[in-house]
């Protein structure tokens, strides 16, 4: 997670691929401008009169002037890595204060929060809390502004003296008759074109070099090895729908702590079966699910799937395998059939089969576009859903997908009662010939399941079916009775 952060961060710093690729452009261009003016300025260097026995009418002066202009170059050079090292070592002592500010601006500019900013009145707690950031760097770069300012006044001092130069040298060459008088701007201006393209080289290169000191995060983040897709095992395509997963001994625990989120969990999913994981908050019911996804890694024990490490599969078929729904699911501000269809081809029968299970037919129709409605109105021409509305096209996008293992994490949640119950009573047929899994605090819906298992404090407390269960009056009893209390 520090090293996403990071990754995070440094994009703040390095800009977009478009600002890269103006500091390349200007790099070449000003390259080529070098390079043309060099040309050009050859004959310049080859002019001389051996007849006068004197400095500035002798090849001398122009290599003196080209001596005088590698100096001020160098010494830009050198004011530049300096600069661009300040630059870099104020940033990243301020990744902490930069992301905060750029957190709290999002924050005032999303829309989804502007409900709770109004109600909540809390512009102003945003306000201070973004002044309190700007008090932490404002300094430094004013500091880096002052520094910045000096900087300048030496590149522009060493470039006024090389001009000063380049039209000593060639205004007297031009009095010793080595060239025309009329030529006197024409070459200056060359030597002095040069020298500018020159150090705009310099400037940008530095500017390349602080970009890449940003780019390295990346690449740094992108070579870590990554153990979620070490395995190349194809997985089986059957059409009738035998994957069986099982967990041995698995216990996990978050990266820099101690504390195990699920401890020796030992269980199976059987082909074709319907469970329901149930349990207080914080029990592990979803990072079981994420484990199962291998969006975690278990800590310890392992997973398989028919008999086989899921490890020794290849991620991106083993994920196939899976339609998932999760509690804080996101759809796209694209049209609806793409947010359905997510990245396949779109199939218009399994689309409407799709939208008609969870409800969702008549609400499209009155769709400005129907299902090439784009959702939501960020750009100004979508629609908005409501939450419940959401919820359904997201269980829609996995009925669509088709895949064998179905998991539901609260898919109700955004639902009214009735809308509940009609996706309840459809559930067996929405997930007929697919093993599912469905995550819920509401106890009621464990009753459309084949089978329940609770979890608590990160291990298996009970496993049964929901009338086992109410009859042994355990931990699941105890969470349905609790609930059937405020409906009677």
């Amino acid at each position: 997670m520090d090293a996403i952060r990071r990754t995070n961060v440094s994009s703040m710093g390095s800009g977009n691929v478009g600002d890269q690729l103006i500091v390349i452009h200007t790099l070449i261009t000003s390259l080529l401008s070098v390079l043309y003016a060099l040309f050009f300025l050859l004959r310049l260097f080859l002019l001389s009169d051996s007849s006068r026995n004197n400095f500035f009418t002798s090849s001398f002066s122009m290599l003196a002037l080209l001596l005088l202009c590698g100096v001020q170059l160098a010494l830009s050079s050198r004011i530049n890595r300096r600069s661009t090292q300040k630059k870099i070592e104020l940033n990243q002592g301020n990744d902490h204060s930069n992301s905060v500010a750029n957190y709290l601006v999002n924050v005032m500019l999303e829309e989804r929060r502007a409900d709770d900013i109004r109600i909540g009145h809390l512009d102003h707690f945003l306000d201070v809390q973004f002044g309190k950031a700007m008090e932490h760097f404002l300094p430094m770069y004013l500091d880096f502004a002052r520094f910045s300012a000096i900087t300048d006044g030496k590149n522009a001092l060493l470039s006024l003296l090389s001009n000063f130069a380049a039209y000593l040298v060639i205004g007297a060459r031009a009095l010793y008759g080595v060239l025309p008088i009329g030529d006197v701007l024409l070459y200056a201006g060359s030597v002095t074109r040069a020298m500018s393209d020159l150090q705009t080289f310099l400037a940008t290169g530095s500017e390349f070099d602080y970009i890449n000191s940003y780019l390295s995060t990346y690449e740094d983040f992108i070579a870590q090895p990554s153990m979620a897709y070490d395995g190349t095992l194809p997985i089986e395509k059957r059409d009738d729908g035998q994957y069986e997963f099982a967990f041995h001994d698995v216990s996990f625990s978050y990266p820099g702590t101690n504390i195990p989120v699920l401890e020796h969990v030992t269980l199976s999913f059987a082909v074709g079966e319907k469970t329901a994981l149930v349990g207080r908050n914080g029990a592990g019911k979803t990072t079981l699910i994420k484990l199962l996804c291998r969006l975690y890694e278990p800590t310890s024990g392992y997973i398989t799937l028919n008999g086989i490490d899921i490890r020794k599969y290849s991620y991106k078929e083993y994920t196939q395998a899976f339609s998932v729904v999760f509690q804080d699911f996101h759809l796209f501000s694209l049209p609806l059939d793409e947010n359905i269809a997510a990245g396949t081809e779109i199939d218009e029968a399994a689309l409407q089969s799709s939208l008609a299970k969870v409800g969702l037919t008549d609400r499209v129709q009155q769709l400005p576009q129907g299902v090439r409605t784009r959702l939501y109105n960020n750009n100004g021409s979508g629609v908005d859903l409501s939450g419940g509305e959401a919820q359904r096209t997201a269980i829609a996008r996995a009925l669509y997908k088709d895949a064998p293992f179905v998991i539901l994490d609260e898919p109700t949640a955004a639902l009214d009662p009735i809308a509940e119950a009609e996706i309840y009573e459809q559930f067996s047929q929405m997930t007929a010939g697919k093993t599912a899994v469905y995550i819920s605090h509401r106890m009621s819906s464990c009753k459309f399941c084949d089978r329940i298992i609770v979890l608590d404090h990160g291990r298996i407390a009970e496993d049964g079916t929901h009338d086992t269960l109410l009859a042994n009056h355990g931990i699941y009893a105890n969470l349905y009775e609790t609930q059937a209390q405020y409906y009677t």
